[in-house]
């Protein structure tokens, strides 16, 4: 039996690589310094007494409270890195996380997300490149029966900005820029997630709603209505200035093939080559001339790149997961 763990907060990685691999799921909705996560998986663990147990990461004391009951029960870990554990760039993120890299010496297997991330674990562990494993995200399944959510956005006519509100997702700058562009006459932009996550942004983001009707808020949706406005888009918008990230809002483009607009850090220009043009930085008018040229003025060229793109991606997310499959049936003999 394999199981994943996870605490905090679950990720849709989490929950998709589960169902794709078949793995148990046992989540514990909890916050630092962890006590109810820690008594709930030593139960959990102690009783199920798995053959192989992956975790989400971060959340470092997951990471070190598993592998020492791993000592005990004789189990294999497999750790499934997210940026902010090897590449923390808050104070809470060091706290949580930086201290307990050594456990993943003492893993089986450790996943990551992109190539640059991989690169950058094998540096910081000083361990060899086929303990790090290199796992896309599956392709998101849209669901069969999509439902039109009651806000003003007809198909074709507006652009979505997929948002959890995090700190590395620049919406300020995306907005401004998208109403300086000349799409923004005969478009709207509409952005997704739920804003309570992050109140003083969204009250910032709610003066330019008040100032434009082409600025349209949704609040959290359901996946039947989401994924019927990502896939009546005319495009997606992709942001993060986060480095080894690889965006979920990215794979959600590919799995729809709509257009995405891409920010250009080291991490996404490695996934995708041959000269596309609709990356974009967040310097005043990237995004602005970005959305102008590839929205105005060649968008059948660069929709047809992009799905070539999406089409390659995809390919190598599926081979990605049907190679970790072979690994874990090896890992369970």
């Amino acid at each position: 039996m394999s199981v994943f763990v996870a605490w905090g907060r679950l990720s849709r990685r989490t929950v998709s690589l589960s169902r794709e691999l078949g793995l148990e799921l046992f989540f514990v909705r909890d916050k630092a310094p962890y006590m109810k996560s820690f008594l709930k998986t030593y139960r959990f663990l102690s009783r199920r007494r798995p053959d192989l147990v992956f975790v989400q990461l971060p959340q470092g004391p997951l990471l070190a409270e598993v592998v020492r009951l791993s000592r005990r029960h004789g189990f294999k870990v497999v750790a499934d890195v997210h940026t902010g554990f090897i590449y923390p760039v808050t104070l809470k993120e060091v706290v949580l996380n930086k201290p307990f890299w050594k456990y993943l010496r003492e893993t089986t297997l450790v996943l990551v997300h992109n190539k640059l991330e991989k690169k950058l674990v094998e540096k910081t562990l000083k361990t060899p490149s086929s303990k790090v494993v290199l796992v896309y995200d599956p392709l998101p399944r849209i669901p069969e029966e999509l439902s039109k959510p009651r806000i003003e956005a007809e198909p074709g006519s507006y652009l979505i900005l997929p948002s959890s509100w995090a700190p590395d997702e620049p919406l300020e700058f995306v907005v401004r820029e998208f109403l300086k562009s000349r799409i923004s006459r005969n478009h709207s932009l509409v952005l997704t997630g739920n804003w309570r996550r992050n109140l003083n942004l969204y009250k910032r983001i709610q003066e330019f709603v008040r100032s434009s009707n082409k600025i349209v808020l949704t609040g959290y949706l359901k996946d039947s209505e989401y994924y019927y406005l990502l896939k009546n888009a005319k495009a997606v918008i992709a942001a993060t200035n986060r480095e080894y990230t690889m965006l979920h809002a990215l794979w959600e483009a590919i799995a729809a093939r709509v257009l995405a607009l891409i920010p250009k850090t080291k991490t996404l220009e490695a996934e995708i080559s041959g000269g596309y043009p609709c990356f974009y930085t967040f310097q005043q008018d990237s995004l602005r001339e970005c959305l102008d040229k590839c929205i105005d003025e060649y968008y059948p060229f660069v929709k047809t790149l992009f799905i070539g793109i999406a089409e390659k991606l995809a390919t190598a997310s599926d081979k990605s997961i049907l190679n970790l499959r072979s690994l874990i049936t090896t890992i369970e003999r």
